[in-house]
Order: structure tokens, then C-alpha cells, then sequence
């Protein structure tokens, strides 16, 4: 499937974040998150998941508006978002050691 902005899943920062809560927005369990991850490492999962994406790092969480840490739109494939956020959890552990 070709990447379309209008329907791509945004993954946040924050949803990998091991500092924050879920209250905060951490979407994943502890042990699939990573400390400050980056945009170009969310891009990087995407890269090795082979699906398009693109880096908007001008974007900021809803819940904290103030802070731009940005976010990466992925193209959605055949994969659903819980799916994709735990694929992309895992790589991320996996490159962070």
C-alpha cells in the first residue's frame, strides 16, 4: 500500500517513552520502551518494517503541546496500530543496547 498522509498512523515519541506514564502517554509496556526515543529511530523501525513514513518534526503530543518533539506518519498497511506500536517497540529495545 502507498503512503497516504490522510490515512497514516502517527507514532509519537511519547508512546515509547519509559519515562512517562501511561497517563502521559505511553502506549506500550516498560520492557518494549526506550529512554527519549528520537524521531529517527521511530523513522529507522519503519525503514526495517519496510513501510513508508514521513518525519514531522514540527508536530508536538496533545498532551503536551507546549513541548515539539515531533512525530513519524507511517503508512497504514496491512498491520492494525497496536500491532505496529508493539513491532516498533521491540526494534527499538533491540537497537538501543
Amino acid at each position: 500500500m502507498a503512503y497516504d498522509a490522510d490515512v497514516a498512523i502517527t507514532l509519537w515519541p511519547e508512546y515509547f517513552d519509559s519515562r512517562l506514564t501511561r497517563a502521559e502517554g505511553r502506549r506500550l509496556p516498560r520492557p518494549l520502551c526506550v529512554e527519549n526515543p528520537s524521531l529517527d529511530i521511530i523513522a529507522k523501525a519503519a525503514i526495517i518494517l519496510g513501510l513508508e513514513y514521513e518525519v514531522l518534526s514540527d508536530k508536538s503530543y496533545p498532551k503536551d503541546h507546549r513541548r515539539k518533539r515531533g512525530c513519524v506518519k507511517i503508512e497504514k498497511g496491512k498491520i492494525k496500530k497496536t500491532a505496529l506500536l508493539n513491532e516498533v517497540g521491540k526494534i527499538l529495545v533491540k537497537n538501543s543496547k
